[in-house]
This record gives structure tokens, sequence and C-alpha cells, in this order.
């Protein structure tokens, strides 16, 4: 798996704390956790360079996915992304996510850390 940039541009002010905890995403890569900075109101993943999240790898779509905050919790949506997203192991289109669930976007795994 070639991850070559993960990058977090939301400002702090539009983090988001659920349960005093500030949530993020955790990104494998080779065997090594990488962990973004924190989630914000709407953030986007994707390979192209304009998302908050970018993950350089082929199985990953220049727009692949994005992670909305409400008042309690966080959604992820699919974008239409080519590989899918998926979410403990079953493909989803729109879901709200629970702290400890394991991503797929494309090959690239995550862990959400709410």
């Amino acid at each position: 798996m070639i991850l070559k940039a993960i990058q977090n541009r939301q400002q702090g002010s539009l983090s988001g704390k659920i349960g005093g905890e500030m949530a993020h995403l955790v990104l494998n890569c080779d065997g090594v956790d990488l962990v973004t900075d924190k989630l914000g109101n709407l953030t986007t993943i994707g390979r192209a360079p304009s998302n908050h999240i970018v993950i350089d790898n082929p199985t990953v779509s220049a727009q692949h996915a994005i992670i909305g905050r409400s008042v309690a919790s966080y959604r992820l949506k699919d974008l239409d992304s080519t590989n899918g997203t998926q979410v403990n192991g079953v493909f989803i289109t729109d879901v709200e996510l629970k702290d400890g669930d394991k991503i797929r976007f494309g090959s690239v795994v995550a862990v959400f850390a709410g």
C-alpha cells in the first residue's frame, strides 16, 4: 500500500468534540498508525490535493468520501467512489460512525476514534 501524504487542514475552531474527546481517524500504512489531527464539521477524504485528508493511493478515488459532524455524532458518506467504502467489512453509502469502527477507503484501512 502506498500512502504518501495525510493532511488535515481543518482549523481548530471547526474541530468537533464528542464525549469530551477530539474525533479523528487513524490510518494504517505498512503497519504504522498515522493519526490525523482532528475531524471538523465536514472533512473530505480522497486522493486529490484539495481534500482535507489526502490519501495518495491508486485504490482511493480523487473525491472518495466525506465525514460530516452532527450535534452528537459523525456520519460517513461514500461519494460514488470507484472501489467503494466499507465500515466493519460492509460496503456503505451513508452510515453513522461509532468509536472503533474500521473503515476501508479502497484498500486503505482507517479506524474512527470518536
